[in-house]
């Protein structure tokens, strides 16, 4: 009796060491998987430091620039004044061409509705012409 104990102990002892594994195995949860070391940042492009200022007149006094610019902003308004007055000119003629072209058009409609209305006289008259030969001449010459 003692040696059946003996050996039911031994298969016992492993066989519940293996459920008991198997449950706590089954009860653990997986871990998440791990972050990965983040890579070191970059380094931040330097920004340029801007070129000074030039002096756009330089060796002239104020007076100076002040008339020079002077100068320049009356050529300016001159030339957009002249710029302007070709817009006017070009919508002017934009507006007359549109309208020559509209005349155009209903010229070439009413052209080609007299153009059917010769092809209907024309058909006509070949109709008559074959009434004319066909039931007129050709029977006669055939009675002889």
């Amino acid at each position: 009796m003692k040696a059946t104990l003996l050996v039911a102990l031994i298969f016992l002892i492993p066989l519940s060491s293996i459920i008991s594994f198997d449950q706590i195995n089954a009860q653990i949860e997986p871990l998440p998987p791990s972050i990965p070391n983040p890579e070191p940042e970059p380094l931040p492009i330097p920004k340029k430091e801007p070129e000074p200022i030039r002096e756009p007149f330089p060796s002239l006094t104020e007076e100076e620039i002040l008339a020079k610019l002077t100068k320049e902003n009356e050529e300016l308004k001159s030339e957009n004044s002249k710029l302007e007055s070709q817009v006017t000119n070009l919508e002017i003629q934009k507006g007359f061409l549109q309208t020559k072209v509209d005349d155009l058009t209903k010229k070439l409609e009413d052209l080609n509705e007299v153009v059917l209305e010769q092809i209907k006289v024309i058909m006509d008259l070949v109709t008559n012409l074959k009434e004319t030969i066909f039931d007129g001449i050709i029977p006669s010459l055939v009675k002889f």
